[in-house]
């Protein structure tokens, strides 16, 4: 009987290291500083025997994901802060343990972790066999991904569960996938050559994600939130988003719906969630936050943005967009695909 393999071995080579840019270095400094251009700005330690320091860093990039290999050969502890991006790690081989705050998981063949982009993430405890694959998600193109399988915009930002369980049936259907980029990434002449393909893969990873992992959209995603919303709040939703820069107060959106102020609020409760003021500012937030990324700092202001979808004081729009994306808003703007296209 042929042995089975464990969740995420094929993956990784055990014997040559795959395609791409590889950094191969058994000096701390020259590994710390591949690590940070790759991942983000860290503190790295040895913990291990420093005499069997000897890390391979792979990367390859595509549209808003880029996929990586690594391996240190002892014990270290990485201490980094927000990534800015989602990050799946996983090992096909060994194990690490990785948390945020309180919380941490020992990865392993069986246990997969998502890194928060909003958190401060460790690394500690390596096998000196320790071999991580990692799937760097950018979090505008996965929430892109999201809102065309919603079939609308996410007005919160995406939030993951810590763990992944690796041997869950829609785990292994995001694995393969993942096994389907590494091959074709092994080759001169495969899908991820053609930058069309690479995107639509990308894609193709971020929907099996989305589908496999645990995240506060997961149930609206299922098909399961309890009473489909009638059509006096299904009307206000929309009403909000099509007038989202002109609103001033609950009490206009209620007259709209033909609702008084009590019964919208208690209509919103149950079937969205939140207040319709909240939802209201949470989804300002996010169609100013795409705005910035699309636009050119040479031409417009955060503040501009900002006033044309109704916040006028930019202190306190500021303070919940920091809060929620980890970044001033200027800092998105000055970040902006755009920009970086024009460079």
């Amino acid at each position: 009987m042929k042995p089975s393999r464990p969740p995420g071995a094929g993956v990784l080579s055990d014997v040559q290291p795959p395609a791409g840019a590889l950094v191969h270095t058994s000096d701390v400094d020259e590994a710390s500083a591949a690590i940070s251009a790759a991942y983000a700005p860290h503190k790295l330690q040895i913990a291990g025997r420093p005499s069997r320091f000897d890390m391979r860093l792979w990367t390859n990039g595509m549209p808003g994901l880029d996929f990586g290999y690594i391996q240190l050969g002892t014990d270290v502890r990485l201490y980094a802060p927000p990534p800015g991006y989602h990050i799946v790690v996983f090992a096909g081989v060994g194990h690490v343990r990785i948390g945020s705050g309180k919380d941490s998981v020992m990865a392993s063949r069986g246990r997969g972790v998502l890194v928060s982009p909003r958190e401060p993430v460790f690394f500690e405890d390596w096998s000196p066999d320790c071999r991580l694959v990692t799937a760097r998600f950018e979090p505008s193109a996965l929430e892109d991904v999201l809102a065309s399988l919603l079939g609308r915009a996410p007005v919160e930002p995406l939030r993951f569960d810590l763990t992944m369980d690796l041997a869950a049936p829609r785990s292994g259907s995001f694995l393969r996938t993942l096994q389907l980029l590494r091959s074709e990434l092994d080759r001169q002449d495969g899908m991820t050559s053609d930058p069309v393909m690479a995107g639509g893969l990308a894609s193709l990873a971020m929907t099996g994600l989305l589908r496999a992992q645990a995240h506060n959209y997961s149930d609206q995603l299922e098909g399961t939130r309890r009473v489909e919303a009638p059509a006096s709040i299904r009307n206000a939703v929309e009403l909000i988003e099509a007038r989202a820069a002109e609103i001033v107060s609950v009490v206009e959106v209620a007259t709209a719906a033909g609702l008084s102020v009590r019964a919208l609020e208690e209509g919103f409760r149950r079937h969205v969630g939140k207040p319709p003021m909240t939802y209201l500012r949470e989804f300002r937030l996010a169609r100013i936050h795409s705005e910035l990324q699309a636009s050119d700092p040479d031409r417009t202001t955060a503040a501009a943005v900002a006033r044309r979808w109704g916040l006028n004081h930019y202190g306190r729009f500021s303070a919940a967009y920091r809060t929620r994306y980890g970044v001033a808003p200027a800092t998105t703007l000055r970040r902006s695909p755009r920009v970086t296209s024009q460079r």
